[in-house]
Order: C-alpha cells, then structure tokens, then sequence
C-alpha cells in the first residue's frame, strides 16, 4: 500500500502527465511519419465529399426535373385519354340521338301511312254504303215499278175476266192493291 494519499495523487499527476506526454510524443511522430499523407487525405476527402454533394445536388436536380417532365406527361397522356374518351361519348350520344331521330321520323311516317290508310278506308266504307244506298233505293225503286207493272196486268186480266172497263193505273206512285171481286150471294 502507498504511504499517504497525497503521495498517491502525485504518483497519479505524474502518471498522466507522463501519459500526455507520451501521448504528445505519438502524435509528433505520427505528425512527422503520416502527416503530408494524412493531410493530402483530409484533402482529396474534403473535394470527395463536396463532389458527392454536388452529384447529389445535381441528382436531386435531374430527378426533379424529371419528375416534374413525367408529371407533365401523364398529366397530357390523362388530358389527351380524357378528351379522346369525351370525344367517344359525344359519338355515342349523337349516334344515339340520330338513331332516335330516324326513329321519330320513322314512326311519324308509319303514323302519316296509317292515317292515310285510315282514311282511305273510312272513304272506302263511305262509298261503299253511298252506293249501296243508292243500289238498295234502285232495288226499290225497280220493285216498285215492277209491282206497279203486276198490278196493272192483274186489273187487266181481272177486268178481262170480269169484262168490266180496266181501272188507268194510280198516278201518284201509291199503288192500291186491288179487291177481289165480291161474290153475290143469294139472300134467303
């Protein structure tokens, strides 16, 4: 063991004073051995490491850029899908339109023939009973002189039978039609 602390803090003063001495002495030897080497080293270090960030500024630059051109050409290419696909639907729509219209149109025509076949049948119909009226009242009026005829030819043969004068035929277009001859019957 040690004689007196103080001696001890001494013999540790003298230790690290040593010891820095020592410490001193490596780094002039180190200064005189790797010193130029050592420097030129900081050196070529220090314009390596301002390279690699003016590489990575100018990388940063470049990615940047290109970044913003790749932007800029999505940005187009959606624009130009964007416009050709509004382009497409406004086809589509007025495609669709068209085919409606000529629909309509269509349909009007088919309306406008109908119409036209309606009333042409509706004509047709007129006519037809217009001239079956006019054939009935033929019919009677030909029945009518007919009958007129028969019954006249009947007074004829009746007055002939009966040698009485023949009755002139009824003026008026009335026909009567005639009696039968009464028979006498004797009286008791």
């Amino acid at each position: 063991m040690s004689a007196s602390p103080r001696a001890d803090v001494e013999a540790a003063a003298q230790s690290a004073q040593s010891s820095k001495q020592q410490s001193n002495n490596l780094d002039q030897v180190r200064e005189i051995l790797f010193g130029a080497y050592y420097r030129d080293f900081e050196r070529r270090l220090g314009r390596l490491e301002a390279l690699v960030l003016s590489q990575a500024d100018e990388l940063r630059a470049d990615t940047k850029r290109l970044v913003q051109v790749l932007e800029a050409h999505v940005k187009r290419e959606t624009e130009a899908m964007s416009a050709e696909r509004e382009s497409d639907r406004n086809a589509h729509v007025e495609a669709a339109n068209n085919a409606a219209r000529e629909s309509r149109e269509a349909i009007a025509q088919i309306d406008q023939r109908i119409k036209k076949l309606e009333d042409g049948l509706a004509k047709a119909q007129r006519d037809f009973r217009q001239q079956l009226l006019d054939e009935g009242k033929a019919l009677v009026e030909e029945t009518r002189r007919m009958r007129e005829e028969v019954v006249t030819m009947l007074h004829r043969e009746l007055a002939m039978y009966s040698g009485e004068a023949p009755e002139p035929a009824p003026s008026s277009g009335v026909v009567e039609t005639p009696r039968p001859p009464e028979t006498r019957t004797a009286e008791p």
